[in-house]
């Protein structure tokens, strides 16, 4: 209880003296993480350290490297261009397919990686197009939970084989395709629901210009074509290892992996001098960002040591009324991710389906289902590894600063919408 209250009341002094005192709130969290992991945590400065999310540091960097030549060449502005002039008799539908296209990107193999494909160039189209930039993360965050959510999906495979351990494989299968055809649903209509409220149907037509664009210089064609060969690099094997399973198809899929060829993308940039080296790294990495994600990430994952994880479970098991089970753990999910992959929960989580589900009444792919549609609900936060994928492609600081905040508002809010829809009833359809 007591490490609940301080890890939870540093987050807020956190948030309250980055905003008051104008400092890279990462910086500050850093220095609480080093604070609470040595004194309540009885943890050394080496551990602490251990916990910086390479991960995520790795990734964000990346792409966000990756794409930066494409922005700095003006790649994606002409791109955008055509894709304007392409779409220029029906510009209310841009919204619909930056969901869309992401969606299928992710289900056609990229899964999460998805975002690290579109959001680029989505961020750019939003912007021509005078379409809340706001709507782009958004869309970057629900269009893999409905991509992602089939069942030749590695998602699908990782799942079941989880649940495996603990029941059969038909019933396995049906728990884990409840929980993905929930999610599909759940966010279709979430996303359709936002793009009507920040008016994704308004495409300011005086920014656009409807002249056909000029055609791509070799360097935007070069750029144009190292990202396209990423994309094909992984959802094409994919895909062909899904219908006609092969050994070449496999090795394929197993090594080239987004952080691999996103590698040779920008060495080959370099090489072939798609744009300045120097200006690319100076003016197009968000270092600010970037730091600001990995240093507060670090006092996150402060939440398993703490011994807050363990704490929040079995409150939940021990001392929540059967009406509240469902709602508990919507909510306790939802706060959760927060802090802490759901990698590391679901398994913590998976003994106890069947406890929660004869203490609830409900069947257990409902328990299922909300422990996993929980942990999604606040996973557009840019301190998540989604919410920081979502952000990748945008290269206008001031923009991305907003939309930190933004998304950190929002990952309340669909939490608590979740957590009305799950005290409705909506999981004992499950």
């Amino acid at each position: 209880m007591a490490n609940s209250i301080l890890f939870f009341g540093c987050i807020l002094l956190v948030l309250f003296l980055g905003v008051k005192l104008k400092i890279n709130i990462g910086f500050i969290a850093l220095a609480f993480a080093f604070l609470i992991g040595t004194t309540a945590g009885g943890m050394s400065a080496g551990a602490v350290v251990n916990l910086f999310p390479v991960t995520l540091f790795f990734n964000f960097f990346i792409a966000t490297f990756l794409f930066a030549f494409a922005s700095q060449n003006g790649t994606l502005k002409k791109l955008a261009e055509h894709l304007i002039y392409a779409c220029r008799n029906a510009g209310w539908l841009l919204g619909i397919l930056f969901f869309l296209v992401t969606a299928l990107v992710a289900g056609l193999g990229a899964g999460g990686a998805a975002p690290f494909f579109m959001s680029a160039i989505c961020f750019s189209l939003a912007i021509q197009a005078g379409i809340s930039p706001l709507l782009v993360p958004i869309a970057m965050w629900t269009g893999p939970m409905v991509g992602a959510s089939f069942a030749w999906t590695s998602g699908y495979a990782t799942n079941v084989g989880q649940l495996e351990i603990y029941y059969d494989t038909a019933t396995a299968s049906g728990y884990v395709v409840s929980f993905f055809a929930f999610r599909a649903v759940y966010y279709t209509i979430l996303y359709l629901v936002m793009f009507v409220i920040l008016k994704g149907y308004r495409v300011n037509k005086t920014n656009i210009s409807m002249a056909k664009p000029e055609p791509l210089d070799e360097a935007q064609k070069k750029t144009l074509a190292i990202i396209l060969g990423i994309i094909v690099m992984i959802v094409i094997p994919a895909f062909v290892q899904l219908i006609a399973p092969n050994p070449i198809t496999k090795w394929l899929t197993a090594k080239c992996s987004f952080q691999f060829l996103a590698s040779i993308g920008i060495v080959l940039n370099i090489l072939w001098k798609t744009a300045p080296y120097d200006q690319v790294i100076k003016k197009h990495v968000p270092w600010d960002t970037l730091l600001m994600l990995s240093l507060t990430g670090m006092y996150m994952a402060l939440a398993k040591n703490l011994g807050i994880i363990d704490y929040m479970s079995e409150t939940l098991q021990n001392s929540v009324p059967a009406v509240m089970i469902i709602p508990g753990i919507v909510l306790i999910m939802s706060v959760l991710s927060f802090f802490v992959s759901g990698g590391v929960i679901i398994p913590m989580m998976l003994p106890l389906l069947s406890v929660l589900s004869a203490a609830s009444g409900a069947s257990t792919g409902a328990i299922y289902a909300a422990t996993q549609m929980g942990l999604t609900s606040s996973s557009i936060s840019p301190f998540s590894q989604g919410g920081a994928a979502a952000l990748t492609g945008c290269t206008d600081e001031a923009i991305r600063k907003k939309l930190v905040k933004q998304q950190t508002i929002l990952s309340g809010v669909f939490s608590a919408v979740l957590l009305v829809v799950s005290a409705l009833g909506a999981f004992s359809i499950l």
